[in-house]
């Protein structure tokens, strides 16, 4: 199951979704917990309990239903009558049929690999699990190796899943006193509402014209202007001014900042939001996008990385670059980058310009720091991009661009959203993981260290500090 055949984008309400999620926790009233001595559902109530400590209703609702791979209809055989395999990835999946966000669906996919990892590093843990907990570790894959355990450590939600498995290992005690399913049930309305309310249905609903699909083939840029309108571009408004407003949080968002004449700490651009905002994730994650961009790389595309950057007045501009040199990390070759403006955006708040294209894999000359050589640079003909409030513009990652400094009075926010082949491998986790180790936002840096020195390709052309 795929979040392109998800029951909101069918029309089926919250409380449709909501009976049949219902029901399959109803029916594990009664049902064997795979070997152990409390009912499917009690264990899921008990789970959902202990997570209600943390004042975070992603996870509670993640621990309720983290095994509902196990009671979903699925074409997954048993592991030896102790449930389903790949359970996890079952009830991700489900979940996002049914219209949960990707972080609680992220939650519930990893809480059998955190089960994994805990096995190798902690002492003990594989002494206190049961005889069937034992088993289904084994049909899993066993303890993780030591690479597979580092790379578990760079996961996003890393503590949580943790959390979850603890829950997981301890929430199966016969006759524990716990409060009803009726209990969560607000928690599940809740959520499933917030999500419809954050689904923006964009004007990518329908394929691409061959007028277009010709212009992308011959400037390799495809500009919709004032692709959204409306409600949808005040709620595109509404999400950046929270992204915005969210505090600086370890471990989560990242929030980069600049110096500017009149601000020692001018917010310039905020990463890494998808996985905690549902309204970004339907809309950049969802099934029109991607296929959008399926047919400019003639192949299914995955998410890269996402960032807003604010170009508050007096920001600095973008020296002219290209995007490729900085995203060959993990081995890729080919990205296209999504631009939507948040606000209009135009050389007097510091718009982009592009040149004209090269060819696809060509790598210009560089200066030192990666930017255009600027004797290159001097030579080519730029052409500035006048753009309304909620343009949509898709570039790849070898046409060469740059921004000047925002000399207004107005705010130039703009998201930009890097997509990559399929086939190149899905590593939007591990891109976060090194960019946090390498190029950490501000909140998470050691003093003493010249982080700036270290950036390598994290800190391409742009006046973070």
């Amino acid at each position: 199951m795929t979040r392109s055949s998800l029951g909101l984008i069918d029309g089926a309400s919250v409380d449709s979704r909501l009976s049949t999620l219902l029901q399959w926790l109803q029916a594990a009233a009664d049902a064997d917990y795979i070997g152990e001595d409390v009912s499917q559902l009690g264990h899921a109530l008990q789970c959902a309990t202990l997570a209600t400590r943390q004042k975070d209703p992603d996870l509670v609702i993640a621990a309720l239903l983290h095994d509902i791979g196990h009671l979903a209809p699925s074409d997954e055989p048993s592991m030896e009558g102790l449930g389903t395999r790949n359970h996890e990835q079952v009830g991700a999946d489900t979940l996002m049929q049914l219209g949960f966000s990707h972080r609680v669906a992220r939650l519930v996919a990893g809480h059998v690999a955190a089960k994994r990892y805990l096995a190798t590093t902690r002492n003990g843990y594989l002494d206190k699990l049961s005889a069937a907990s034992r088993r289904t570790l084994d049909l899993q894959g066993g303890p993780m190796s030591a690479t597979e355990a580092q790379a578990f450590r760079q996961s996003s939600d890393f503590d949580d899943l943790i959390k979850l498995r603890i829950w997981d290992e301890t929430g199966k005690n016969l006759g524990a006193d716990i409060p009803s399913l009726e209990a969560f049930v607000p928690y599940l309305q809740a959520h499933l509402a917030a999500q419809d309310a954050n689904a923006v249905i964009t004007p990518l609903s329908t394929p691409l014209t061959d007028a277009q699909l010709d212009n992308w083939a011959k400037d390799h840029v495809l500009i919709l202007p004032a692709a959204l309108t409306g409600t949808a571009l005040d709620r595109l408004c509404a999400w950046t001014e929270d992204l915005a407003d969210r505090p600086e949080t370890p471990g989560r968002w990242m929030k980069y900042f600049e110096r500017c004449a009149e601000n020692d700490k001018q917010l310039c651009r905020v990463e890494n939001f998808v996985p905690y905002h549902a309204g970004f994730d339907a809309l950049l994650r969802g099934p029109e996008m991607l296929a959008r961009l399926s047919e400019l790389m003639d192949e299914p595309a995955v998410l890269f990385k996402e960032k807003i950057n604010f170009k508050l007045p007096g920001g600095a501009g973008f020296a002219a670059h290209q995007d490729a040199p900085a995203f060959t990390s993990f081995g890729q070759r080919y990205h296209i980058t999504v631009l939507v403006t948040v606000d209009a955006s135009d050389q007097s708040n510091g718009g982009l310009e592009f040149a004209r294209p090269v060819p696809v894999y060509e790598t210009l000359a560089q200066n030192a720091d990666g930017t255009v050589e600027t004797t290159l640079e001097d030579q080519m003909q730029w052409r500035p991009l006048d753009l309304p409030a909620g343009s949509i513009v898709f570039f790849d990652s070898y046409i060469p661009h740059r921004s000047p400094k925002n000399a207004s009075k107005k705010p130039r926010r703009s998201l930009y959203i890097t997509y990559n082949r399929a086939s190149e491998g899905n590593r939007r986790d591990d891109y976060y993981a090194d960019k946090r180790r390498t190029f950490p936002p501000e909140i998470e840096r050691e003093p003493g260290i010249d982080y700036a020195a270290q950036a390598g390709p994290y800190n391409l052309a742009n006046p973070i500090r």
